[in-house]
């Protein structure tokens, strides 16, 4: 999941003092010049959280006058099935593409990447080398690149952007910092500071928002997998001695919560206008800083949306992480390891000009001083060293760095997003990102996030989760196993299911409590008889088989 932007500083101590040795940048080619044929490279961007660059980013202009590359972007506006189908139905595709599944694959719009990453990126196969194996498709080839998670020596990021049930500052800040682990306990302070702050900067409090818009859709259905104490496996709940997989759509724990959540909506702590919310209008509410509490990956507000609150001036409206479970006896199991991010990143297409020179491109992007312009910023502008060769920002250079719009306009987050990148440690042992040394975290920790830490006795907020995750499970997760094909009963089954969540599912938090039962049983029918779930069911099963047989397990 993608760190783009510091949000929370912690207490991770690192020397200030590193060694300049270590191991080299690995990768025998040299980074190439600005000599070679200009090469334009068209882009689909899937996600569609940034807007188009502006013509004098300076990042892209240091890639045009290094590498002579240039970019077109084609960023995703409106529904990615029917933009997807549309596409594979024409059979013309940018040079490349956005993964966030298996989908491209599937429908051959991607090219395999073997033999030019063998021929052609050394520095590609060094910073894989590791997940090598996880990244094969079910033919045993590889087809795209992974975007974040494949971590170099130490991981210094101290910021958690997974899924939690996140609350406003403000109201942990006036309750006194309680330890808040239930639902109960999290909605009872929600409802406290609403009742006492019926509006804010004018506008009505908003309780208790959902982001239910298109492919984020999945944020509506996935709360009860972490009340009831599982890691995040997607759709589904893996049973640990035995392996058998069951999605979690209809269980005990579904319903619990979403009868749960019904009460909260007669209650009147639910935005009712959330579940008809496109992503735009969700994300003006957060920015608005008159949401108290939510459920959902943090990368889905945090490093826009909620810096905006931030930026102006308005830092105790943003959100902090709670791992929230059904009862004080459920061990929660919201942070985990960090992962590979796979089947997604970024993938050539058979449509592409030059793959050779693509290739080439994105090796070179991996040599580390590239990547060092990429996350720090342009040396003497963004950042500078001192006179002990020890990297550091000016007051004025960490304001700029930690504004929301100064990003957009000089950092290239639409690559960010999808690219290969070196995360965790240079060779010379510096974080792959200036804001995680810890100097820098100090100088730029604003003072509603050192309070909140100092509070709670952590250093950031991946320990305010869980200070020591467990091991991951071998498998783990689920959710980046490959997708059902298109048009496959499972395929056909999840597609079902998921239509008739988005349609049943607010029906039911919005029914008056005597109607719940009733709507809830009709529900577990349409899910399980009409559409066939144990079809998708039966797929992941044998994806998880092949997982468990492929990594390692008996």
């Amino acid at each position: 999941m993608k760190k783009a932007l510091f949000v929370f500083a912690g207490i991770v101590l690192i020397s200030s003092m590193v060694f300049a040795g270590g191991k080299k940048d690995t990768g025998s080619a040299a980074v190439a010049g600005s000599a070679q044929t200009p090469l334009n490279i068209s882009i689909f961007h899937e996600t569609g959280n940034h807007p188009q660059p502006n013509a004098d980013n300076p990042i892209y202009k240091y890639i045009k006058d290094k590498f002579n590359v240039t970019f077109t972007w084609d960023i995703l506006v409106g529904d990615i099935a029917q933009r997807r189908g549309t596409m594979i139905a024409g059979g013309d595709y940018p040079d490349v593409m956005e993964l966030r599944g298996a989908e491209w694959i599937d429908a051959g719009a991607l090219i395999p990447l073997d033999d030019l990453i063998e021929q052609h990126g050394p520095r590609i196969k060094a910073l894989y080398k590791d997940v090598w194996e996880k990244m094969k498709h079910t033919d045993g080839k590889i087809y795209y690149l992974i975007n974040f998670g494949v971590i170099q020596g130490i991981d210094h990021r101290p910021s958690y952007d997974g899924v939690a049930f996140w609350i406003q500052k403000d109201i942990l800040k006036k309750a006194g910092y309680p330890k808040v682990v239930t639902l109960d306990q999290y909605f009872k302070l929600i409802e406290d500071y609403y009742r006492a702050n019926p509006t804010i900067g004018g506008q009505p409090t908003i309780p208790f928002t959902t982001l239910t818009h298109d492919w984020r859709a999945f944020e509506l259905w996935n709360p009860p997998n972490f009340l009831a104490g599982n890691p995040n496996d997607g759709n589904g709940i893996v049973n640990p001695t035995t392996h058998e997989y069951k999605t979690f759509f209809t269980m005990d724990i579904s319903k619990r919560w979403f009868q749960y959540f019904n009460q909260l909506n007669a209650r009147g702590l639910v935005d009712r206008a959330g579940f008809t919310d496109t992503y735009d209008q969700y994300s003006a509410k957060i920015s608005s800083g008159r949401v108290l509490g939510q459920s959902v990956q943090g990368w889905q507000f945090m490093y826009q949306a909620d810096m905006v609150n931030r930026d102006r001036g308005e830092n105790n409206r943003t959100m902090a992480p709670l791992a929230i479970v059904f009862d004080s006896n459920t061990k929660p199991w919201y942070r985990n390891a960090s992962i590979p991010n796979l089947y997604r990143g970024m993938g050539i297409s058979k449509s592409a000009k030059d793959p050779v020179r693509i290739i080439k491109f994105v090796n070179d992007l991996l040599d580390e001083e590239v990547q060092r312009t990429l996350t720090w910023g342009l040396e003497g502008q963004h950042w500078q060293y001192n006179d002990k060769k020890v990297p550091y920002r000016t007051q004025a250079q960490r304001d700029n760095w930690n504004n929301n719009n100064w990003q957009t306009l000089n950092r290239a987050r639409l690559m960010d997003d999808i690219f290969p990148k070196i995360q965790g440690s240079f060779s010379d042992g510096y974080p792959a990102d200036l804001n995680d040394y810890y100097p820098e975290r100090q100088a730029t920790l604003l003072p509603e996030d050192r309070e909140l830490l100092e509070a709670y006795g952590v250093g950031g907020t991946n320990q305010l989760m869980d200070p020591n995750p467990r091991p991951n499970n071998l498998w783990f997760p689920t959710w980046s196993m490959p997708t059902p094909p298109a048009g496959s009963p499972a395929d056909i089954a999840i597609k079902r299911c998921e239509e008739t969540m988005k349609q049943r599912l607010p029906q039911l938090i919005l029914a008056p409590p005597a109607d719940f039962e009733r709507l809830w049983n009709a529900y577990v029918q349409e899910m399980t008889v009409t559409n066939r779930l144990a079809d998708y069911e039966a797929y992941m099963q044998e994806q998880l088989n092949l997982r468990i047989k492929l990594w390692g397990g008996k």
